[in-house]
């Protein structure tokens, strides 16, 4: 399995990385780039990266996730401050155990192009898609000789607790008047316990963070939904008069908010 770094590989992948690479920091700014941007279909990036070997403690600096094309704001997802502690004790099993994960204001940016189309319902739909096929990549690569840096994306993982707090979400949506507006939203504060533990050696890597991602992609959709923003309101309502009556349902159904 080699996809779906957004978060906890970062930290999971960093961390075996040490062993294998004098240039820790380098080694996971790649991992990032490379397995990051091919789940979500954008650009993900990483600026830091510093981890303690005596205290297991993580820190993660400028994680950034970038739109999908056609969209105004660079980045759909830019977290705050970022830090871990694993157990250190795990990195040599087959079963890496992430005691904890705090994200401290991430920025998210809701934006809507039609009644349709927003960013968080693309990034979703490309996750779902570019994970769809792992289970069965991963059986098909066990007993595979690969490279040392990818065998970490194969470890199974346990997270023991993730807390997202104090989180800022931005939703952009178009007026009538061609215009854009924008609003600034709180998002409810996110825990998610035992991330894998249902499963007796823990969960693959993209399922953990699977997990993690959408659970904020989804909190960001059911906020702007919360809101009522009258403008959001609006222009689904001018655009769905301009359907065709033989299609509107079809159209109700796809939804503007994301999954």
């Amino acid at each position: 399995m080699k996809k779906l770094i957004i978060l906890g590989v970062i930290i999971i992948a960093g961390v075996a990385a040490w062993f294998l690479s004098p240039s820790l920091e380098s080694v996971v700014q790649k991992l990032v780039h490379k397995y990051g941007s091919q789940v979500t279909g954008t650009d993900v990036n990483l600026k830091g990266f510093k981890l303690s070997l005596t205290s297991g403690e993580a820190s993660i600096k400028g994680l950034t996730v970038a739109n999908p094309a056609n969209y105004k704001s660079p980045y759909i997802i830019d977290l705050g401050s970022v830090s871990a502690k694993v157990d250190l004790k795990s990195l040599t099993s087959d079963k890496i155990i992430i005691e904890e994960i705090l994200i401290d204001k991430p920025i998210i940016t809701y934006e809507m192009l039609s009644i349709t189309q927003n960013n968080v319902k693309q990034i979703q739909e490309n996750v779902a898609k570019n994970t769809a096929s792992e289970p069965a990549k991963q059986e098909k690569s066990e007993g595979q000789k690969t490279e040392k840096s990818d065998d970490t994306a194969g470890k199974k993982v346990v997270v023991k607790l993730v807390k997202i707090t104090g989180a800022e979400l931005n939703a952009l949506m178009p007026t009538s008047e061609g215009n854009e507006d924008s609003v600034s939203l709180k998002m409810p504060d996110i825990t998610l316990t035992n991330i894998g533990e249902e499963k007796k050696d823990g969960t693959n890597i993209a399922a953990s963070i699977a997990t993690i991602f959408n659970k904020m992609l989804a909190t960001a959709s059911q906020t702007v939904v919360k809101a009522q923003l009258g403008n959001l309101k609006n222009v689904a309502q001018e655009n769905m008069n301009n359907v065709v009556d033989d299609v509107k349902d079809k159209v109700k159904n796809l939804g503007i908010f994301g999954k």
